[in-house]
């Protein structure tokens, strides 16, 4: 089941502890309550920005955002996929490809033009959900592949 954040708030802090941990080489001051303040500033309405979960009940399976501001190299673009997460024991099943799909229809239903998304390592994944190279280009001194796609 795909729920909005703010519907399982019971996830907040080990997502917010699971995000930090992963993308903190990526942001100068990325932190547990950094990623705590960006979940509480939130939207729930169908607007964004907004944290989706996939969840089977009260375990976490992974999550998916979309927002704006996320690559600092260009706050040009906007919004943003950000945060996509598996955990790592559910990695392979296809639910990275349901959380992109989940995070391209929240967009579309928000009235986004175009969604980025910047990435190290999941290029692939993301083309095969209809993204496309935009550019290479670094992110604290880490190289990123930076894509777009036109929501539905």
């Amino acid at each position: 089941m795909i729920s909005h954040l703010a519907d399982v708030p019971f996830f907040r802090d080990e997502l917010a502890a699971l995000h930090a941990a992963e993308w903190k080489h990526l942001y100068a001051d990325w932190d547990v309550q950094t990623a705590l303040a960006e979940f509480l500033n939130q939207h729930v309405d169908g607007s964004l920005p907004a944290t989706l979960v996939l969840h089977e009940g009260m375990e976490l399976v992974g999550s998916v955002s979309v927002v704006f501001g996320d690559c600092p190299a260009r706050l040009d673009l906007d919004p943003w996929l950000a945060s996509l997460y598996v955990v790592p024991q559910r990695r392979g099943l296809g639910h990275g490809l349901e959380l992109v799909q989940a995070a391209i229809d929240l967009a579309a239903a928000a009235g986004a033009k175009r969604l980025h998304v910047f990435t190290e390592s999941a290029e692939k994944l993301f083309q095969r959900c209809g993204f496309e190279m935009l550019e290479r280009t670094m992110q604290q001194d880490v190289p990123i592949s930076v894509l777009f796609r036109t929501p539905p």
